[in-house]
Formats: structure tokens, sequence, C-alpha cells
């Protein structure tokens, strides 16, 4: 089906991949998050200490060696590794044969909003940041050093030759697993905060409505638990610095919440046209019915106080899906446990729901995995295909008072809630008043 076809091609995802603080694989993070176990645990990186902040979603045991092979695993830096091995993951899920080419046109849309701080390693100054998208700092002050002293025969072999340059490029993650699936379709990288993730899934379905492709890669890798991101987050304001019991850190619609808890991580879903799926007997997990966007460009950092602006996204998804919002099951909201965000968010969905909003499940899975920023939106993607594949909602913890402005919803507090659940919408909101969901379908035929 082409773009000039009235009838747009139908979505759906055949195969996911995540790399979280709760899990290695997908099913290792959904499991966690049933449990409503928390992967928040104090940091480990020792440059970050000194902070006020003290607590992180930090991936626990991740080997890229292990989990990539010694061809794939040192060309990119952690944030790529990440990407990379959730989309290994996706693929491998998803059933696709490359060497038969089943993805050898296919797209790929990655996500990140990584900023880095290099130290000058003449003076000790701190670099103006720049996007990098993960160099560490280390290599990025070898490259400083190159830069100052010009490029001469000492320098002959060094890797900046091929690829450091390159690596602290945001576009890096897309790069590598474009080069893994030898693809000749489209590819795009997304950096536009912490909506990232899902805008990643909204660009895949257009390509594949379109015709632009058959197969999209779509997904978000980030791993900003660094000095920079500690530093420039906290100025803002935006982390939480209770590191009494990290656990109960990040408390989404707590009255007592006091702002979001960083996180590393990667998740990546693979969609298919539901004819290419199809032909090759793909396993089907759900179907992307609706896909939206909006804008409250209230503050480069804050939501409007109101939530026209986040329901400007739900209700654009809905009308894309073409359904009213009386069918949504569960929310799967972007809720970071800042003091502004959840209000906003839960007025958001009122004005979307009307009398509907009391009645439909809502969920904040940050409460168990901290706030992997650009991979997040792409992480609630996967669990609203999870929740749809196996009807079970899973529950916010650490929501012991609800603060009065988020009243009037129905949480899933505490334990996992079983129930029927077709239709799933996911949120996610970022800095500069970006906004899009994400409505995902059970898969009927």
């Amino acid at each position: 089906m082409t773009a000039g076809n009235a009838q747009r091609n139908r979505v759906v995802v055949t195969g996911v991949g995540a790399i979280t603080c709760l899990g290695l694989s997908a099913e290792q993070t959904w499991c966690g998050l049933l449990e409503g176990k928390s992967g928040i645990r104090k940091m480990s990186q020792p440059d970050c200490q000194g902070f006020d902040i003290s607590v992180a979603g930090e991936v626990p045991g991740f080997d890229p060696l292990e989990m990539l092979g010694p061809e794939w695993a040192y060309l990119g830096d952690r944030f790529s590794q990440l990407g990379l091995a959730a989309s290994l993951q996706a693929i491998d899920a998803a059933g696709l044969d490359l060497s038969r080419g089943e993805a050898s046109q296919a797209g790929v849309v990655l996500a990140n909003a990584h900023y880095n701080c290099g130290r000058d390693s003449w003076g000790g100054r701190a670099l103006q940041h720049f996007p990098t998208g993960g160099v560490d700092t280390d290599r990025f002050c070898q490259l400083v050093d190159i830069v100052r002293e010009g490029f001469n025969e000492r320098h002959r072999g060094y890797p900046v030759e091929q690829n450091i340059v390159y690596r602290q490029n945001p576009d890096y993650p897309t790069h590598l697993v474009a080069r893994y699936l030898k693809t000749s379709g489209p590819l795009f990288t997304v950096s536009s905060a912490c909506v990232s993730g899902a805008k990643t899934v909204e660009r895949g379905v257009r390509w594949l409505r379109r015709g632009q492709c058959e197969v999209a890669v779509c997904g978000g890798a980030e791993s900003v638990v660094d000095p920079w991101g500690v530093w420039f987050l906290n100025a803002m304001r935006a982390l939480t610095s209770f590191s009494a019991d990290p656990q109960h850190a990040s408390k989404p619609f707590d009255r007592d919440r006091s702002g979001f808890v960083l996180a590393e991580g990667a998740g990546v879903l693979v969609l298919e046209t539901l004819d290419h799926a199809l032909r090759r007997d793909a396993p089907i997990l759900a179907e992307v019915i609706g896909v939206g966007g909006s804008a409250n460009a209230n503050s480069l950092y804050a939501p409007e106080p109101v939530g026209d602006g986040v329901a400007g996204a739900m209700r654009a998804a809905l009308r894309d899906a073409q359904i009213e919002p009386e069918f949504i099951d569960v929310v799967f909201a972007h809720a970071t446990s800042t003091g502004i965000g959840d209000p906003a968010e839960a007025d958001g969905i009122r004005l979307t729901f009307g009398e509907h909003a009391s009645k439909v499940g809502v969920t904040a899975t940050k409460s168990m995995m901290g706030h992997a920023i650009a991979a997040a939106g792409a992480l609630g993607a996967i669990q609203c295909v999870q929740a749809i594949r196996d009807n079970v909602i899973p529950p916010i913890i650490n929501l012991e008072n609800v603060d009065e402005a988020c009243e009037g919803l129905n949480y899933i507090r505490g334990h996992a809630a079983e129930c029927r659940t077709d239709y799933a919408l996911n949120n996610a909101f970022g800095f500069g008043g970006a906004n899009a969901s994400n409505i995902f379908k059970r898969f009927t035929g």
C-alpha cells in the first residue's frame, strides 16, 4: 500500500527488547514490574560521588562482550551498546531472518537525548556542554588533547581517525543497528528530550502506513547517569535528593514526591505492516492503532500547570485510532514524580477521558524503574504490549497518599491487577513542551 492509497497499512508489533535496571531483557523487566520490584539503588558511578543526588536506576551486570559478541561489543559507547543489545533482542523475538533479507529494507528510528560534559584535561576547567550522544569523558578528553595539539604522526592509528568523533554523535546507535541489519531502508534519529522514545514509534508507524518500508526498528537508548547528567538535571531541580531508602525514592502522584530518579536503559520494538507480518507468519503481539502529539511550550522545563497540552497528545492519538476514550483500559502514565508534571498529567487524563477517567486504569512504572529519559517512552510502549498480551497491569509502588491535585483517577496501586486489557495508551512528555501518546490494541485479525 503506497502513500497515495486511501486505505493505510495496518501496523503490528512483532518483537520487543529491553535492557533496564530491572533486568537484561524485556521479560525480566516485565516480571520485575509485575512483582512490584524496584531497580533503583545507590549510584555506583564513582564520578557521581559528592552530589546531593545519590540514587539512580543503573543497569546492573550488563556485559557488552557477552551480549553483543567481540565483533560488535566495543564499536560504541555505553548508550549505543544498550541500544544495540535491545535491538538485537527485539529482532530475534520478531523472528526476522536476516540471512533471507527480511530486514534488508527495514527502517531504523532510534532516540537518545544524552548530553555529556568533558573536563578540560589541560586545566581542570569544565568544558561547555554539547550534545555528544554518549562519548565517555576520558575518551572525550583525549580527543580534546588531540585537537589542541594538532593531529600529527603520533596520533596515526588512534581511534579518532575512524570513529571516536562519530561515536559522540546522537546518530550512532541508529547507525549501528542499520549496519547490523545491512539495511537500505529509511533512517532517522529522534532527540527531543523525554518524549523521544514514544516519538520513534510514531515515526515508524507513519513510515509503515505510507509504504516507505515494511519493517521498522523503533526505540530509545540512554546512559546519562554521569556527572553532567546529574549536575544538569539537579540544577533544574528535577531530581529527588531522597536517599534514605532508594527503593522508595520514586513516588509518582504521591503528595510527598520530590522529583524523579535518573535511570539508564534501552527499549526497542519491531513494527511491521500487517501484510508483511502475515506473509512470514510472524508472532503478532499487538497492533498500533493510534499515534499523536502536541505542544505546550509553557517553558523550557515545565508543562502548563493545567493539562491542556498533555490532553492534546492523548486526544490526537484517539482521533488517529478512530476510537472513543472509553475504549482505553489502561494508561501507562509518563508520571516522573515531579511537582508540576504529575498534576498536569492527571488533569490531562481527566480532560481527555471525562466520566471514564475514574474507570480507566492508570499505572506509573517509573516508580520502579526511574526515568530513562529518551528510552522511557519506548519502554512504556513495550509495557503496553505486554499488558495486552498477558491481561495484567503492573502497579504503582510508593503511592501511599495521593496528591489532592491528582485525585479522581483509578490508580493501580501496590499490586498488579489482572484484568482484560484490549487497549493500552502510552504517554511521554518532554522538556520544551513536546508531548506524545501511542495507542496499542489487541490483535484480532
